[in-house]
Protein backbone atom coordinates (compact mmCIF):
# COMPACT_ATOMS: atom_id res chain seq x y z
CA UNK A 1 0.00 0.00 0.00
CA UNK A 2 1.51 3.39 -0.99
CA UNK A 3 2.38 5.77 1.84
CA UNK A 4 0.23 8.90 2.10
CA UNK A 5 2.64 11.79 1.33
CA UNK A 6 0.68 14.03 3.70
CA UNK A 7 0.82 11.62 6.62
CA UNK A 8 2.06 13.34 9.76
CA UNK A 9 5.34 12.24 11.35
CA UNK A 10 5.07 10.21 14.55
CA UNK A 11 4.77 12.03 17.88
CA UNK A 12 8.47 11.66 18.73
CA UNK A 13 9.57 13.20 15.44
CA UNK A 14 7.05 16.02 15.90
CA UNK A 15 8.30 16.79 19.41
CA UNK A 16 11.98 16.70 18.41
CA UNK A 17 11.34 18.89 15.36
CA UNK A 18 9.51 21.52 17.43
CA UNK A 19 12.16 21.38 20.18
CA UNK A 20 14.85 22.15 17.60
CA UNK A 21 12.85 24.87 15.83
CA UNK A 22 12.11 26.69 19.10
CA UNK A 23 15.58 26.22 20.61
CA UNK A 24 15.91 30.01 21.06
CA UNK A 25 13.50 29.69 24.03
CA UNK A 26 15.49 27.00 25.90
CA UNK A 27 19.00 27.48 24.55
CA UNK A 28 20.78 26.25 27.72
CA UNK A 29 18.65 23.26 28.74
CA UNK A 30 16.12 21.78 26.30
CA UNK A 31 15.73 18.61 28.41
CA UNK A 32 13.52 20.35 30.96
CA UNK A 33 11.11 21.30 28.15
CA UNK A 34 11.34 17.94 26.39
CA UNK A 35 10.27 16.24 29.60
CA UNK A 36 7.09 18.26 30.14
CA UNK A 37 3.93 16.13 30.59
CA UNK A 38 2.37 17.34 27.33
CA UNK A 39 -0.82 15.44 26.50
CA UNK A 40 0.21 13.93 23.19
CA UNK A 41 -2.60 12.55 21.06
CA UNK A 42 -2.29 8.85 20.32
CA UNK A 43 -4.17 9.25 17.05
CA UNK A 44 -4.87 12.32 14.94
CA UNK A 45 -7.66 12.68 12.41
CA UNK A 46 -6.12 13.11 8.94
CA UNK A 47 -5.63 16.81 8.27
CA UNK A 48 -8.20 18.03 5.79
CA UNK A 49 -10.19 21.13 4.99
CA UNK A 50 -9.46 24.72 5.99
CA UNK A 51 -7.48 25.54 9.11
CA UNK A 52 -9.73 26.03 12.14
CA UNK A 53 -8.36 27.40 15.41
CA UNK A 54 -9.51 26.79 18.97
CA UNK A 55 -8.85 29.14 21.89
CA UNK A 56 -7.03 27.66 24.89
CA UNK A 57 -7.10 29.66 28.13
CA UNK A 58 -3.71 29.70 29.86
CA UNK A 59 -3.07 29.25 33.58
CA UNK A 60 -2.46 32.39 35.65
CA UNK A 61 1.30 31.87 35.67
CA UNK A 62 1.45 31.93 31.85
CA UNK A 63 -1.15 34.48 30.73
CA UNK A 64 1.62 36.79 29.49
CA UNK A 65 2.60 34.17 26.91
CA UNK A 66 -0.70 34.47 25.05
CA UNK A 67 -2.93 37.15 23.62
CA UNK A 68 -5.53 38.25 26.17
CA UNK A 69 -4.48 35.28 28.31
CA UNK A 70 -5.08 32.64 25.63
CA UNK A 71 -3.41 30.83 22.75
CA UNK A 72 -4.98 29.70 19.49
CA UNK A 73 -4.19 26.17 18.32
CA UNK A 74 -5.42 24.00 15.44
CA UNK A 75 -8.58 22.11 16.36
CA UNK A 76 -6.81 18.78 15.72
CA UNK A 77 -4.43 19.46 18.64
CA UNK A 78 -7.08 20.45 21.16
CA UNK A 79 -9.02 18.07 23.41
CA UNK A 80 -12.78 18.33 23.57
CA UNK A 81 -12.50 19.98 26.98
CA UNK A 82 -10.32 22.70 25.46
CA UNK A 83 -8.03 22.92 28.51
CA UNK A 84 -4.31 23.59 28.39
CA UNK A 85 -3.55 20.35 30.27
CA UNK A 86 -5.23 18.29 27.54
CA UNK A 87 -3.79 20.14 24.53
CA UNK A 88 -1.10 18.49 22.42
CA UNK A 89 1.25 21.48 22.30
CA UNK A 90 3.87 19.69 20.20
CA UNK A 91 1.30 18.88 17.54
CA UNK A 92 -0.19 22.39 17.70
CA UNK A 93 3.21 24.02 17.12
CA UNK A 94 4.12 21.57 14.34
CA UNK A 95 0.88 22.03 12.40
CA UNK A 96 1.21 25.82 12.49
CA UNK A 97 4.98 26.04 11.95
CA UNK A 98 4.87 23.72 8.95
CA UNK A 99 1.55 25.18 7.71
CA UNK A 100 0.32 21.60 7.39
CA UNK A 101 -3.20 22.58 6.39
CA UNK A 102 -1.80 24.72 3.57
CA UNK A 103 0.43 21.83 2.48
CA UNK A 104 -2.63 19.56 2.30
CA UNK A 105 -4.47 22.25 0.34
CA UNK A 106 -1.57 22.38 -2.12
CA UNK A 107 -1.54 18.58 -2.43
CA UNK A 108 -5.27 18.59 -3.21
CA UNK A 109 -5.55 21.74 -5.36
CA UNK A 110 -2.04 22.72 -6.50
CA UNK A 111 0.20 25.59 -5.26
CA UNK A 112 -1.38 28.89 -4.27
CA UNK A 113 2.15 30.28 -4.60
CA UNK A 114 1.66 33.21 -2.20
CA UNK A 115 -1.88 34.53 -2.60
CA UNK A 116 -3.90 34.05 0.57
CA UNK A 117 -7.27 34.59 -1.14
CA UNK A 118 -7.04 31.08 -2.61
CA UNK A 119 -7.33 29.59 0.89
CA UNK A 120 -11.09 29.52 1.19
CA UNK A 121 -12.69 29.32 4.62
CA UNK A 122 -9.39 29.78 6.43
CA UNK A 123 -9.17 30.96 10.04
CA UNK A 124 -7.24 34.15 9.30
CA UNK A 125 -6.41 34.67 12.97
CA UNK A 126 -3.52 32.27 12.31
CA UNK A 127 -1.72 35.05 10.41
CA UNK A 128 -2.23 37.81 12.97
CA UNK A 129 0.20 36.63 15.65
CA UNK A 130 3.32 34.49 16.00
CA UNK A 131 1.41 31.69 17.74
CA UNK A 132 4.26 29.19 17.41
CA UNK A 133 6.65 31.53 19.24
CA UNK A 134 4.00 32.10 21.88
CA UNK A 135 3.66 28.33 22.34
CA UNK A 136 7.44 28.29 22.81
CA UNK A 137 7.15 30.98 25.50
CA UNK A 138 4.39 28.98 27.20
CA UNK A 139 6.39 25.72 27.20
CA UNK A 140 9.39 27.62 28.55
CA UNK A 141 7.28 29.11 31.35
CA UNK A 142 5.76 25.71 32.13
CA UNK A 143 9.25 24.19 32.48
CA UNK A 144 10.32 27.08 34.75
CA UNK A 145 7.17 26.60 36.83
CA UNK A 146 8.03 22.94 37.34
CA UNK A 147 11.71 23.62 38.06
CA UNK A 148 11.01 26.17 40.77
CA UNK A 149 13.52 28.79 41.91
CA UNK A 150 16.35 29.32 39.43
CA UNK A 151 14.60 27.55 36.58
CA UNK A 152 14.80 30.58 34.29
CA UNK A 153 18.59 30.76 34.69
CA UNK A 154 19.01 27.07 33.92
CA UNK A 155 16.85 27.12 30.79
CA UNK A 156 18.61 30.14 29.30
CA UNK A 157 17.83 33.82 28.62
CA UNK A 158 14.81 35.05 26.72
CA UNK A 159 15.68 35.69 23.07
CA UNK A 160 15.84 39.18 21.61
CA UNK A 161 14.05 40.44 18.52
CA UNK A 162 15.90 40.18 15.20
CA UNK A 163 14.67 42.09 12.14
CA UNK A 164 16.42 41.70 8.79
CA UNK A 165 16.05 44.31 6.04
CA UNK A 166 16.01 42.91 2.50
CA UNK A 167 15.68 44.33 -1.01
CA UNK A 168 14.55 42.47 -4.12
CA UNK A 169 16.13 44.25 -7.08
CA UNK A 170 13.34 43.99 -9.63
CA UNK A 171 14.30 47.04 -11.68
CA UNK A 172 17.19 49.48 -12.09
CA UNK A 173 15.56 51.40 -14.96
CA UNK A 174 12.02 51.98 -16.16
CA UNK A 175 11.25 49.27 -18.70
CA UNK A 176 8.17 48.72 -20.82
CA UNK A 177 7.06 45.56 -18.94
CA UNK A 178 7.10 47.34 -15.59
CA UNK A 179 5.28 50.34 -17.06
CA UNK A 180 2.54 47.98 -18.22
CA UNK A 181 2.35 45.96 -15.00
CA UNK A 182 2.27 48.83 -12.51
CA UNK A 183 0.17 51.00 -14.83
CA UNK A 184 -2.42 48.19 -14.96
CA UNK A 185 -2.29 47.88 -11.16
CA UNK A 186 -3.00 51.59 -10.78
CA UNK A 187 -5.86 51.52 -13.28
CA UNK A 188 -7.33 48.53 -11.43
CA UNK A 189 -7.09 50.34 -8.08
CA UNK A 190 -8.65 53.43 -9.69
CA UNK A 191 -11.61 51.33 -10.80
CA UNK A 192 -11.91 49.91 -7.27
CA UNK A 193 -11.93 53.44 -5.85
CA UNK A 194 -14.75 54.46 -8.22
CA UNK A 195 -16.76 51.45 -7.09
CA UNK A 196 -16.31 52.51 -3.45
CA UNK A 197 -17.17 56.14 -4.20
CA UNK A 198 -13.62 57.33 -3.30
CA UNK A 199 -13.33 59.84 -6.12
CA UNK A 200 -10.32 61.73 -4.73
CA UNK A 201 -8.34 58.47 -4.56
CA UNK A 202 -9.55 57.62 -8.06
CA UNK A 203 -8.07 60.83 -9.45
CA UNK A 204 -4.75 60.17 -7.69
CA UNK A 205 -4.60 56.61 -9.02
CA UNK A 206 -5.27 57.82 -12.56
CA UNK A 207 -2.48 60.40 -12.22
CA UNK A 208 -0.12 57.68 -10.99
CA UNK A 209 -1.07 55.39 -13.87
CA UNK A 210 -0.47 58.14 -16.43
CA UNK A 211 2.85 59.10 -14.84
CA UNK A 212 3.89 55.47 -14.85
CA UNK A 213 3.10 54.94 -18.49
CA UNK A 214 4.57 58.18 -19.81
CA UNK A 215 7.17 59.41 -17.29
CA UNK A 216 10.96 59.23 -17.82
CA UNK A 217 12.27 59.27 -14.24
CA UNK A 218 15.72 57.86 -13.43
CA UNK A 219 15.20 54.70 -11.38
CA UNK A 220 18.76 54.26 -10.12
CA UNK A 221 18.04 54.68 -6.39
CA UNK A 222 21.01 52.78 -4.96
CA UNK A 223 23.20 55.76 -4.08
CA UNK A 224 20.43 57.23 -1.95
CA UNK A 225 19.49 53.85 -0.47
CA UNK A 226 23.08 53.02 0.48
CA UNK A 227 23.44 56.40 2.19
CA UNK A 228 20.23 55.96 4.17
CA UNK A 229 21.23 52.52 5.34
CA UNK A 230 24.74 53.66 6.20
CA UNK A 231 23.32 56.51 8.29
CA UNK A 232 21.05 54.07 10.16
CA UNK A 233 23.69 51.36 10.59
CA UNK A 234 21.73 48.82 8.52
CA UNK A 235 23.34 45.95 6.68
CA UNK A 236 20.74 44.51 4.34
CA UNK A 237 20.41 41.62 1.92
CA UNK A 238 20.08 42.58 -1.76
CA UNK A 239 18.59 39.87 -4.00
CA UNK A 240 19.62 40.16 -7.67
CA UNK A 241 18.16 38.46 -10.72
CA UNK A 242 19.99 37.02 -13.70
CA UNK A 243 18.81 34.81 -16.55
CA UNK A 244 20.65 34.14 -19.80
CA UNK A 245 17.88 32.03 -21.34
CA UNK A 246 16.08 33.34 -24.43
CA UNK A 247 13.21 35.61 -23.42
CA UNK A 248 9.75 34.13 -23.78
CA UNK A 249 6.75 36.48 -23.55
CA UNK A 250 6.20 35.40 -19.94
CA UNK A 251 9.84 36.02 -18.95
CA UNK A 252 9.82 39.37 -20.75
CA UNK A 253 6.73 40.45 -18.86
CA UNK A 254 7.43 39.05 -15.39
CA UNK A 255 11.21 38.83 -14.90
CA UNK A 256 13.49 41.82 -14.24
CA UNK A 257 15.05 43.23 -17.40
CA UNK A 258 18.53 44.38 -16.32
CA UNK A 259 21.92 42.85 -17.18
CA UNK A 260 23.85 41.90 -14.06
CA UNK A 261 27.06 41.55 -16.07
CA UNK A 262 27.06 45.22 -17.07
CA UNK A 263 29.96 47.27 -15.63
CA UNK A 264 27.59 49.47 -13.60
CA UNK A 265 25.82 46.50 -11.97
CA UNK A 266 29.05 44.64 -11.29
CA UNK A 267 30.45 47.73 -9.60
CA UNK A 268 27.30 48.05 -7.48
CA UNK A 269 27.41 44.39 -6.44
CA UNK A 270 31.00 44.59 -5.29
CA UNK A 271 30.37 47.93 -3.59
CA UNK A 272 27.50 46.46 -1.59
CA UNK A 273 29.60 43.47 -0.55
CA UNK A 274 32.45 45.72 0.64
CA UNK A 275 29.95 47.74 2.71
CA UNK A 276 28.89 44.58 4.55
CA UNK A 277 25.60 43.95 2.79
CA UNK A 278 24.71 40.40 1.76
CA UNK A 279 24.31 39.57 -1.93
CA UNK A 280 21.48 37.12 -2.55
CA UNK A 281 19.70 35.56 -5.51
CA UNK A 282 16.27 36.49 -6.87
CA UNK A 283 15.43 33.41 -8.97
CA UNK A 284 13.22 33.92 -12.01
CA UNK A 285 9.45 33.67 -12.23
CA UNK A 286 9.52 30.12 -13.64
CA UNK A 287 12.25 28.62 -11.43
CA UNK A 288 10.27 27.81 -8.27
CA UNK A 289 10.66 24.05 -8.84
CA UNK A 290 13.73 24.01 -11.09
CA UNK A 291 16.96 23.34 -9.18
CA UNK A 292 19.04 23.40 -12.36
CA UNK A 293 17.95 26.92 -13.34
CA UNK A 294 18.30 28.22 -9.77
CA UNK A 295 21.83 26.80 -9.63
CA UNK A 296 22.77 28.39 -12.99
CA UNK A 297 21.40 31.79 -11.92
CA UNK A 298 23.17 31.55 -8.58
CA UNK A 299 26.50 30.90 -10.35
CA UNK A 300 25.99 33.97 -12.57
CA UNK A 301 25.34 36.27 -9.59
CA UNK A 302 28.40 34.89 -7.82
CA UNK A 303 30.50 35.54 -10.91
CA UNK A 304 29.38 39.17 -11.15
CA UNK A 305 29.54 39.87 -7.41
CA UNK A 306 32.77 38.06 -6.65
CA UNK A 307 31.25 36.56 -3.49
CA UNK A 308 29.52 33.32 -2.53
CA UNK A 309 25.71 33.51 -2.74
CA UNK A 310 23.71 31.45 -0.24
CA UNK A 311 20.56 33.58 0.35
CA UNK A 312 17.53 33.89 -1.89
CA UNK A 313 13.90 34.90 -2.30
CA UNK A 314 11.80 33.66 -5.21
CA UNK A 315 10.56 36.31 -7.64
CA UNK A 316 6.86 37.17 -7.17
CA UNK A 317 6.99 34.86 -4.11
CA UNK A 318 6.40 31.91 -6.44
CA UNK A 319 6.43 28.99 -4.02
CA UNK A 320 5.49 25.36 -3.46
CA UNK A 321 5.79 23.63 -0.11
CA UNK A 322 6.73 20.41 -1.85
CA UNK A 323 9.22 21.69 -4.43
CA UNK A 324 10.71 25.14 -3.84
CA UNK A 325 12.87 24.71 -0.75
CA UNK A 326 14.10 21.33 -1.93
CA UNK A 327 15.04 22.85 -5.31
CA UNK A 328 16.87 25.72 -3.63
CA UNK A 329 18.77 23.36 -1.34
CA UNK A 330 19.72 21.17 -4.30
CA UNK A 331 21.00 24.31 -6.04
CA UNK A 332 23.39 24.99 -3.15
CA UNK A 333 21.43 27.73 -1.36
CA UNK A 334 21.30 27.83 2.44
CA UNK A 335 18.63 30.39 3.42
CA UNK A 336 15.33 31.47 1.88
CA UNK A 337 12.95 34.31 2.78
CA UNK A 338 10.14 33.61 0.28
CA UNK A 339 7.59 32.61 2.92
CA UNK A 340 5.08 35.49 2.95
CA UNK A 341 1.77 36.31 1.27
CA UNK A 342 1.74 38.58 -1.77
CA UNK A 343 -1.60 40.11 -0.95
CA UNK A 344 -1.37 40.74 2.81
CA UNK A 345 1.18 41.20 5.61
CA UNK A 346 1.37 38.76 8.48
CA UNK A 347 2.78 35.51 9.78
CA UNK A 348 2.03 32.98 7.02
CA UNK A 349 3.06 30.04 9.22
CA UNK A 350 2.11 31.70 12.52
CA UNK A 351 5.77 32.12 13.44
CA UNK A 352 8.67 34.53 13.61
CA UNK A 353 11.40 31.91 13.47
CA UNK A 354 14.34 30.80 11.37
CA UNK A 355 14.02 27.03 11.16
CA UNK A 356 14.72 23.96 9.02
CA UNK A 357 11.41 23.06 7.33
CA UNK A 358 10.06 19.53 7.30
CA UNK A 359 10.32 17.75 3.96
CA UNK A 360 7.53 15.25 3.48
CA UNK A 361 9.33 13.24 0.77
CA UNK A 362 12.27 12.38 3.05
CA UNK A 363 10.32 12.57 6.34
CA UNK A 364 13.10 14.75 7.78
CA UNK A 365 14.05 18.39 8.13
CA UNK A 366 15.88 20.14 5.29
CA UNK A 367 19.36 21.56 5.78
CA UNK A 368 18.15 24.86 4.28
CA UNK A 369 16.99 27.53 6.73
CA UNK A 370 13.67 29.25 6.05
CA UNK A 371 13.09 32.68 7.54
CA UNK A 372 9.59 34.19 7.13
CA UNK A 373 9.08 37.69 5.77
CA UNK A 374 6.33 39.60 7.58
CA UNK A 375 5.61 42.55 5.29
CA UNK A 376 6.70 44.34 2.13
CA UNK A 377 6.08 47.74 0.60
CA UNK A 378 3.22 46.79 -1.75
CA UNK A 379 1.09 45.51 1.14
CA UNK A 380 0.55 49.09 2.28
CA UNK A 381 0.31 50.77 -1.11
CA UNK A 382 -1.01 48.47 -3.83
CA UNK A 383 -3.04 45.81 -2.05
CA UNK A 384 -4.44 47.96 0.75
CA UNK A 385 -3.82 51.68 0.18
CA UNK A 386 -3.38 53.44 3.53
CA UNK A 387 -2.87 56.88 4.97
CA UNK A 388 0.62 57.50 6.39
CA UNK A 389 -0.72 57.17 9.95
CA UNK A 390 -2.51 53.90 9.20
CA UNK A 391 0.57 52.54 7.46
CA UNK A 392 2.79 53.33 10.44
CA UNK A 393 0.26 51.72 12.77
CA UNK A 394 0.14 48.56 10.66
CA UNK A 395 3.93 48.24 10.51
CA UNK A 396 4.13 48.82 14.25
CA UNK A 397 1.66 45.99 14.89
CA UNK A 398 3.77 43.40 13.04
CA UNK A 399 7.07 44.55 14.52
CA UNK A 400 5.59 44.81 18.00
CA UNK A 401 4.40 41.20 17.82
CA UNK A 402 7.91 40.11 16.89
CA UNK A 403 9.27 42.16 19.79
CA UNK A 404 6.78 40.62 22.25
CA UNK A 405 7.86 37.08 21.40
CA UNK A 406 11.58 37.71 20.86
CA UNK A 407 11.22 36.49 17.29
CA UNK A 408 13.19 36.75 14.07
CA UNK A 409 11.62 38.11 10.87
CA UNK A 410 12.39 39.75 7.53
CA UNK A 411 11.12 43.01 6.01
CA UNK A 412 11.17 43.59 2.24
CA UNK A 413 11.39 46.92 0.40
CA UNK A 414 12.02 47.17 -3.36
CA UNK A 415 14.64 49.81 -4.30
CA UNK A 416 12.74 51.08 -7.36
CA UNK A 417 9.75 52.10 -5.18
CA UNK A 418 11.86 54.90 -3.71
CA UNK A 419 11.26 56.85 -6.95
CA UNK A 420 8.66 59.60 -7.23
CA UNK A 421 6.84 57.39 -9.77
CA UNK A 422 5.94 55.18 -6.83
CA UNK A 423 6.30 57.65 -3.97
CA UNK A 424 6.89 54.96 -1.35
CA UNK A 425 10.10 56.36 0.15
CA UNK A 426 8.33 57.80 3.21
CA UNK A 427 7.04 54.32 3.99
CA UNK A 428 10.56 52.92 3.76
CA UNK A 429 11.91 55.53 6.15
CA UNK A 430 9.07 54.73 8.56
CA UNK A 431 9.89 51.02 8.34
CA UNK A 432 13.58 51.68 9.04
CA UNK A 433 12.82 53.93 12.02
CA UNK A 434 10.41 51.40 13.51
CA UNK A 435 12.89 48.58 12.95
CA UNK A 436 15.60 50.45 14.81
CA UNK A 437 13.16 51.47 17.54
CA UNK A 438 12.14 47.89 18.32
CA UNK A 439 15.65 46.50 18.08
CA UNK A 440 16.97 49.11 20.49
CA UNK A 441 14.16 48.88 23.07
CA UNK A 442 15.27 45.49 24.41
Amino acid sequence: MPVDPMQLPNSEHIRNHVLAALMRYWSAEPKSVAGLPVAQKSSVTPIAGPLRLVEITLPDWATHCGVNGALLVPAEAAAEAGTWQHTDWWLAAFLLLEAWHERVWEYDHGPIHSFSFYLKGWDERAWQHAWVNRIGLFLRQWAIQQSGYGGADRIGPLPKIQIHMTHDVDAVAKTLPIRLKQGAFNFFNAAQSVRRGQFRQTAERLRQATRFLLGQENWWTFDRLQQWESDMGIQATYHFHVDTQPKTLKRWLFDPGYDITSPRLKTLLRQLAVQGHTIGLHPGFETWQDAEQISAQRARVEQSAGVQVTHCRQHWLRFSWQSTWLSQQTAGLAQDTTLMFNDRPGFRNSSALAWHPWQTASAAALNLTALPSVFMDSHFYDYQPMTPAARQMAMRHWLHECHCVGGEIVVLWHPHTLTTDYGWSDGFRDAVKLTKEFQFCQ
